[in-house]
């Protein structure tokens, strides 16, 4: 991998767990506020699977690796407090940070199609991780695990672009990041 896939300088590592704190914290606010939607109680986080996309993201773009795996894993086990779904939130949670990782070292990230790119690879393969820990952990037939993943996606996945693609933009206005 180039350099633009790792980043382990003392700022970008400080920076990852502060950003990270607020990453879990994010989530769990929006975990709990899912879990008394309809929706969430059936084990899709919309609201949460929007900030969790946005956030892997704009980590992951801002601090690179290790540090996007880092907060992922840790939002993933402090999950555990308000989601069943929190063992595969961990693995949900790597491969959504590697995607964007993998789009982000082959594109400037200028472009809303970078964006478009990084998080739709993000939503999908979380939410095929999850999927799978819906069939496995709620006992979901495989049609019903696949339509909430599916509209989990078709709502997710739009509003983390405009989220991260916004964010980030304005974050490198500010001069607030290389």
């Amino acid at each position: 991998m180039n350099k633009n896939f790792f980043r382990t300088d003392t700022k970008a590592l400080v920076g990852s767990i502060l950003l990270g704190i607020v990453f879990v914290i994010a989530c769990q606010a929006t975990g709990f506020i899912d879990n008394l939607l309809p929706t969430g109680k059936a084990g899709m986080y919309l609201i949460n699977g929007t900030v969790w996309a946005s956030f892997t993201a704009l980590i992951v773009l801002l601090y690179k690796q290790p540090a996007g795996m880092i907060a992922g894993e840790v939002e993933a086990l402090i999950s555990m407090w308000y989601s069943p779904l929190w063992i595969a939130f961990i693995f949900a949670n790597a491969i959504g940070s590697l995607a964007v990782s993998f789009v982000a070292a082959k594109y400037s990230m200028e472009k809303w199609w970078h964006h478009i790119l990084a998080l739709f690879l993000c939503n999908v393969l979380g939410n095929v991780v999850v999927c799978i820990g819906l069939m496995g952990i709620y006992q979901l037939p495989v049609k019903v695990a696949v339509i909430e993943a599916l509209i989990t996606i078709a709502v997710c996945w739009p509003l983390s672009t405009i989220i991260t693609k916004l964010t980030y933009d304005s974050l490198k206005k500010s001069n607030l990041i290389q």
